[in-house]
């Protein structure tokens, strides 16, 4: 009989049960954990973007700072040689002098502005662009950086001690609000906002090309004798039509004022000669001055949209507009680190979730075999104390009838002898099964030369008086020996199981017929019962251990389950096996099939 699972929780089948508790405690906090996991892959994504936008940065504010610096050096070089312009007016008129960075000199002098007589176009272009200015007849727009000019502000605010400027620019950088509130209030005291001429993409791009931020650098108008009693040397940015001039002066102790209109094309090559290497594999990283054009283009296919870098920074008001930058070599790389890492993270995820669920489906099943093998070998328990049980009583019950002495009539005397006969005998047999399932099934303990024919036509005898009693028929037939080698009690063993299991399960149909014939080099005792048969969907089953029969015409038919176990496991130790196939006409064909071995091999006692 097929065991049904017991109830578990609150009259849930056990392996129900085991399910619903795996899925409890296991999948469910699995699937939480996934989905965590999984929302975390945007935010590596994210993460990815942001490490790659921080490497590139910390690669554009060294180019910055470094451009800063040249600007410090130049001013140092500059006022070395401002220093030798004479101060004299009719002298210097015929002096012409400077370096490399220099396009023409000057000299202010009683508040009269001096050239050398053979400027030419540079002398123009400084009268022009700074005459009146330097004449203090005019102002012209003098650019500041924002944490410059409110410092002393921001220091108060951030109420920590250190460089004030420093601290406004970290402050400026760090908080936008900050910044945007500070550029207001620049605003509402005269100074003119600046915008800034590139968009950074990173983290994302932008949703709107055009719109771009404004600039930390600010300005307004002043005059030269404003800057004068402020600072007594500088270099003055003038961003015209044409581009941008770049002014040097120095206030001398005499009172006068000397300087150069720089050259901007040697300006520029000392930046160029100043930055990082401009192209690797990731990045191109370059300058862009106050038009957006590029100090020195890299020689790459394709040339990125300058005004789109990946990060850039402003570099000094002393270059306003000028802009240090790097752009992806690959502009889809960020997204594909980013994808990247999001598939990574979604294949891990995806990985433990496999694992889980199909070492939860394993365990689940290798628990539930485990808890109906305990209920089959419970069961098991039950039939054979239930087996042992019968036998012993009838024996008893029949042995006390005779001890009484009551019982005169000696056919009944011989028919309680038979009787008790009959049941040790299937005491013997079920002793026998328990004792070779104990063994693991049964194996042969030594094997012998022995006709497995004339074995199985000894057991049909010895069975026929018990199965004659319950009202069957045994018929034999052999169409020879045949020869194996085997261990006679085992053998024997498997033919009484055969024989019990057809009498058990007949039915009506009390017809038992074997016959022992030799196919292919085996021979082979067929056990043919007129039963019902076996259901197609239990044939795989039936040699399995404890397993019964559970339908209509068999559900009362006692037994352990062991018995079709035992012979099949004792057939396959002698090499051979138990089949079973339907009969023809009805009914089933249980066969022991065992290798026959020749007649020299026995003589000279040889194995199989």
């Amino acid at each position: 009989m097929v065991s049904r699972a017991r109830p578990g929780l609150a009259g849930v089948p056990t392996s129900l049960s085991l399910v619903i508790i795996f899925l409890s405690v296991v999948i469910l906090p699995s699937v939480v954990l996934s989905m965590l996991a999984l929302r975390a892959a945007d935010r590596e994504a994210l993460l990815v973007s942001r490490q790659l936008e921080v490497s590139l940065m910390s690669e554009v504010n060294l180019a910055a700072n470094r451009v800063a610096d040249l600007l410090d050096t130049i001013e140092g070089e500059l006022e070395g040689e401002a220093s030798e312009i004479p101060s004299n007016p009719s002298l210097f008129e015929g002096w012409y002098g400077g370096g490399r960075l220099t396009d023409c000199p000057f000299l202010v002098s009683g508040g009269k502005l001096f050239i050398p007589a053979n400027s030419g176009s540079a002398g123009r272009r400084l009268m022009a662009v700074f005459g009146p200015f330097l004449r203090g007849q005019a102002e012209i727009p003098f650019f500041e950086g924002i944490a410059g000019v409110y410092r002393k502000e921001l220091h108060d605010l951030a109420a920590a001690p250190g460089a004030e400027k420093q601290v406004a620019e970290s402050m400026i950088t760090a908080d936008s609000a900050l910044r945007d509130e500070v550029l207001r209030r620049a605003e509402r005291e005269g100074f003119e906002l600046m915008q800034r001429n590139v968009v950074p993409v990173a983290p994302a791009p932008p949703a709107d090309e055009e719109k771009v931020e404004a600039s930390k650098t600010v300005s307004r108008g002043r005059s030269f004798e404003e800057l004068r009693a402020e600072s007594g040397a500088g270099i003055l940015p003038r961003i015209t039509d044409d581009g941008m001039e770049l002014l040097f002066w120095s206030e001398r102790a005499d009172g006068t004022v000397a300087g150069f209109l720089l050259d901007g094309d040697a300006v520029r090559d000392r930046i160029v000669g100043a930055l990082p290497e401009i192209l690797t594999g990731t990045r191109i990283l370059t300058v862009l001055d106050e038009r957006s054009d590029p100090l020195v283009v890299p020689a790459v296919r394709e040339l990125p949209e300058w005004r789109l870098p990946f990060v850039a920074r402003e570099i000094s008001p002393r270059l306003p507009g000028w802009e240090a930058g790097a752009w992806l070599t690959d502009p889809t790389e960020a997204d594909s680190r980013a994808r990247t890492a999001e598939r990574a993270v979604w294949m891990m995820v995806g990985a433990l979730f496999f694992v889980i669920a199909v070492g939860g489906a394993v365990m689940i099943r290798v628990l539930t075999s485990e808890m109906r093998l305990a209920r089959r070998k419970t069961t098991f328990v039950a039939n054979v104390s239930h087996e042992l049980k019968t036998p012993l009583t009838s024996i008893r019950l029949f042995a006390e009838m005779l001890q009484s002495g009551r019982l005169k009539d000696e056919e009944k005397r011989r028919e309680y002898l038979r009787t008790m006969v009959s049941e040790a005998e299937r005491l013997s047999r079920l002793v026998e099964n328990v004792l070779s399932f104990s063994r693991d099934g049964g194996g042969a303990s030594s094997l012998e030369p022995l006709d497995l024919a004339e074995l199985a036509r000894e057991t049909a005898l010895q069975m026929n008086p018990g199965l004659s009693d319950n009202g069957f028929t045994c018929s034999f037939s052999a169409d020879g020996p045949g020869l194996v080698l085997g261990d006679p009690g085992a053998l024997r063993q498997v033919v009484m199981n055969l024989l019990s299991n057809a009498e058990k399960y007949s039915g009506q149909g009390r017809e038992i017929q074997v016959r022992c014939v030799r196919d292919r080099g085996q021979a082979v005792v067929e056990v043919m019962d007129r039963g019902p048969g076996v259901a197609q969907s239990q044939r795989g089953k039936v040699f399995q251990e404890f397993f019964r029969g559970d339908d209509s015409l068999t559900a009362s038919k006692s037994g352990a389950g062991l018995g079709l176990y035992i012979a099949r496991t004792i057939a396959r130790h002698h090499g051979g096996d138990v089949f079973y196939a339907p009969r023809e006409g009805g009914g089933s064909v249980f066969s022991l099939s065992i290798p026959l071995v020749r007649d020299a091999s026995v003589q000279q006692g040889g194995g199989p």
